[in-house]
């Protein structure tokens, strides 16, 4: 499937066009992790998004080819988005680092379920078929809740995202499509997932 509006260069008369830029500003801005990076981060994300990783998932024809899609935009990120510095009383507590693969993959996972789930992006159609990959975008309560449900799935569960390496992405991921299968009966996607715990265990 080919996203034809993608192909064009943005411009201020396509409104197809103007409306995805939309949808992935908004959604790059949705996650809180967005708040931790170093200024300008947001910006480069949403470009990275829309001219690059976007495009390929929209054409994307198997789970395969979207895990490697996905997995290509969080190495980028984890190589080239720093987290801002932070100080306290003028002095330096936390000095500027790489985001870590865990935290790339939250913003994209939180930007995608916006893009795709919510605003059905690119289509309809081809949305309903992308959202049975979308990732669960886990943080730290989910993921405390499902290290009491499966403490040996992982060796060391992370305690916050910023400790998630690819590794223990991949099988947190695992653990929550076994999570949905044992506790929902298959019944609920990974992007739902999210929604549903997210509202649970944050308020």
């Amino acid at each position: 499937m080919t996203v034809s509006f993608m192909k064009q260069k943005c411009n201020f008369t396509d409104p197809e066009r103007i409306r995805f830029e939309n949808i992935i500003d908004m959604a790059a801005g949705f996650s809180s992790m967005i708040r931790l990076f170093r200024k300008g981060s947001k910006e480069a994300i949403r470009i990275r998004i829309t001219n690059i990783t976007a495009k390929k998932l929209f054409n994307a024809i198997s789970k395969n080819q979207y895990i490697d899609i996905h997995s290509e935009f969080c190495d980028w990120g984890s190589n080239n988005i720093f987290l801002a510095e932070k100080k306290r009383d003028g002095k330096i507590i936390t000095k500027c680092s790489l985001a870590s693969f865990g935290q790339i993959a939250k913003v994209l996972d939180v930007a995608l379920k916006v893009a795709i789930y919510y605003s059905h992006l690119p289509d309809c159609e081809k949305s309903k078929q992308i959202s049975h990959w979308l990732n669960a975008a886990v943080d730290t309560q989910m993921m405390k809740m499902l290290s009491k449900k499966y403490p040996n799935t992982i060796e060391q569960w992370p305690t916050t995202i910023k400790e998630v390496d690819r590794n223990s992405y991949m099988k947190i991921q695992e653990t929550v499509r076994i999570f949905i299968k044992e506790v929902h009966n298959d019944k609920i996607l990974p992007v739902q997932f999210d929604d549903i715990y997210w509202r649970k265990l944050n308020r």
